[in-house]
């Protein structure tokens, strides 16, 4: 521990953070003792004594009620109304005091009048009341900013492990379709399933070097979705039909990786209609300056919709959605409409 974490922890301690307080102002009074004649010592001593009762009263029934009774309750007029009253009243009897009873050592203050022994008491006891105030304020301050600044590590800590968790949900999810589409054709000994495998092979190594990262590029993902988009038309070649644009320049975007994937693969999963011979899978991209924005659209298969309504569906559709409320909170739109027939899903980022 340094010298200055160790005086931050010995000041921490409320009764030290006091006794500092009254002894720099005791030391403040204490210099006009230096040039004293030694036989008014003693009055003088019994003076500050009873100036510095009235003054302790003050301060701490501000620190101790009036404070945390209106200002900190956000009671301002009455906090200000309370502590003038209390001030007033304070004021007024310790002039009374020092006005009415001369013989007590104070016949100096007599000679001055009631209320110049007021105004010299008022501009005292101020010194005292707003300097504890601002103290405690300043204290005050400094604690909520030390529980923020816990609150927003904490905060961040919490973001990164859920991220970490929603990201890799998305793997074991998409190996599992792909391997289980290589599969189905390694069962019809299809000439196409070691292609299918160097394409999974790609995809794989994407994942493991590039998706560890928060962010990737653009170009790399948009690279990823076309490898994976050539993986399924294998699979889906015979029943339907993939229509992929992407308009734009991209200016270096950076996003979270496999954040589009679940989307494509929801496409694929529920956009072969039994209906159609031939069904249409549309993928667009907009890239431009300031933004993103994907649209898929997709056929709408009764069974399929049956599937999507059920409970243990939606594992990507509600993954995406989390991602993007701690990823993009307020720079996105994710929109979903369904029709009798159709399934459109559109998502717009800010970047």
């Amino acid at each position: 521990m340094n010298l200055q974490e160790r005086l931050h922890q010995i000041f921490s301690v409320r009764w030290i953070q006091h006794f500092s307080f009254w002894t720099v102002f005791l030391l403040l009074e204490s210099g006009r003792f230096a040039n004293l004649d030694a036989k008014l010592i003693p009055k003088e001593l019994l003076l500050e004594g009873i100036s510095l009762f009235f003054i302790i009263f003050l301060v701490y029934l501000n620190l101790r009620v009036l404070i945390p009774k209106y200002w900190n309750t956000g009671n301002y007029s009455k906090y200000i109304l309370s502590i003038i009253f209390v001030e007033v009243a304070t004021i007024s009897t310790l002039s009374f005091i020092l006005y009415k009873y001369p013989e007590a050592g104070f016949k100096r203050f007599t000679d001055l009048g009631l209320w110049k022994i007021m105004m010299m008491n008022t501009f005292k006891t101020n010194i005292f009341v707003l300097s504890s105030s601002l103290f405690h304020f300043v204290k005050e301050w400094i604690a909520l900013k030390d529980e923020n600044l816990k609150y927003t590590a904490n905060a961040q800590e919490q973001l990164a492990a859920e991220l970490s968790v929603l990201k890799a949900q998305v793997n074991p999810h998409f190996l599992f379709n792909t391997l289980n589409n290589i599969y189905s054709m390694s069962l019809y000994d299809s000439v196409k399933t070691p292609e299918m495998i160097l394409k999974l092979s790609q995809l794989l190594s994407y994942m493991l070097y590039e998706c560890k990262d928060e962010r990737v590029r653009l170009e790399k993902e948009i690279h990823f979705i076309k490898n994976y988009i050539e993986l399924e038309a294998v699979r889906v070649e015979d029943v339907a039909k993939i229509n992929l644009q992407i308009k734009g320049e991209d200016p270096g975007h950076k996003i979270p990786p496999l954040l589009f994937i679940p989307l494509i693969e929801n496409a694929f999963k529920h956009g072969i209609s039994e209906k159609q011979e031939t069904s249409e899978i549309r993928i667009s991209m907009k890239i431009a300056e300031h933004s993103i924005e994907m649209e898929i659209n997709n056929p709408l298969d009764p069974v399929s919709e049956k599937y999507m309504n059920s409970k243990h569906n939606g594992l990507g559709i509600e993954n995406v959605k989390k991602r993007l409320q701690l990823l993009f909170p307020k720079q996105h739109t994710f929109r979903i409409t369904q029709t009798e027939n159709q399934y459109t899903t559109q998502l717009s980022l800010s970047v």
